[in-house]
C-alpha cells in the first residue's frame, strides 16, 4: 500500500457518510443494510464521551461501538450484509490526533479486561470475549485488530475488526460471521485503506 498522509480537517457526519465505501467496493452477495446506517449528522459535536473507555462496561462497549457516544466530533458507519455474514465500516473523527490515538488505546484497554463477559443482543443474552493485538500497517499507519467471539441463541458470533488511527480520524473495517465464519472475500486492510483515500479526497473538497 502506498503511504498516505495523516487524515486532517473536520468533516460532519453527513460528509463522512460520503467517505464510506459504496456497494461496488464489496463482493457480490453483500448489500447495504439501510437499518445499519449511522451518522452524527450535519454539524460537529463537542459533547464529552458518553462511554468512557476507561470505565465503560464490556457489554456497553460492544453494544455501542460503531455508534455515537465516544467523544468524537463526527462519525459515520454502515454494514453490507450477506447470508450469515457482513462487512462493517466506520469512521470516527476527533478534535485532535491525540484524541484519536487515545480512542484506539482505549479499545486496547477494554479488550484487556473483557476476556469473558455477558451481553444482550435483540433481547437474548450471550457470552462473549474480546482480544486485541497489533495489526498490519495500513497506508503507513499502525493498526489494532480487535476480535470478538461469542455465542448467542445457540449461534456463534465472530467479529474481526481492524482499527487504524491516522491523524484526527480512526478508520475501521470489520468482517462479521453469525453462525458462520467471518468472510474473507474482502480484506479488512483494504476497507480501511480505501476509507483513508476517500477521506483525503473529501477533506480537500471541503
Amino acid at each position: 500500500m502506498t503511504p498516505l498522509p495523516q487524515a486532517s480537517g473536520q468533516l460532519t457526519g453527513t460528509q463522512l457518510q460520503q467517505v464510506l465505501l459504496p456497494q461496488s467496493a464489496f463482493p457480490a452477495g453483500f448489500s447495504l443494510s439501510s437499518s445499519s446506517a449511522v451518522s452524527s449528522g450535519g454539524s460537529l459535536s463537542s459533547t464529552p464521551a458518553t462511554y468512557n473507555l476507561a470505565s465503560v462496561s464490556c457489554a456497553d462497549f460492544v453494544n455501542h461501538l460503531g455508534n455515537t457516544g465516544f467523544g468524537e466530533t463526527a462519525m459515520a458507519a454502515d454494514s453490507y450484509v450477506g447470508t450469515q455474514q457482513a462487512f462493517d465500516q466506520v469512521v470516527y473523527q476527533f478534535a485532535s490526533s491525540a484524541a484519536a490515538a487515545e480512542f484506539v488505546d482505549g479499545i486496547r484497554s477494554v479488550a484487556g479486561r473483557c476476556a469473558s463477559f455477558t451481553a444482550k443482543d435483540n433481547g437474548a443474552t450471550g457470552t462473549f470475549s474480546l482480544s486485541a493485538s497489533p495489526g498490519p500497517s495500513v497506508g503507513g499507519h499502525p493498526s489494532l485488530e480487535l476480535v470478538q467471539n461469542g455465542t448467542i441463541n445457540g449461534s456463534s458470533l465472530n467479529i474481526d475488526t481492524l482499527f487504524s488511527v491516522s491523524g484526527v480520524d480512526v478508520f475501521a473495517g470489520s468482517a462479521v460471521g453469525l453462525g458462520a465464519a467471518a468472510p474473507g472475500s474482502l480484506a479488512k486492510e483494504t476497507i480501511v485503506y480505501e476509507l483513508m483515500k476517500r477521506q483525503a479526497a473529501a477533506a480537500v473538497l471541503s
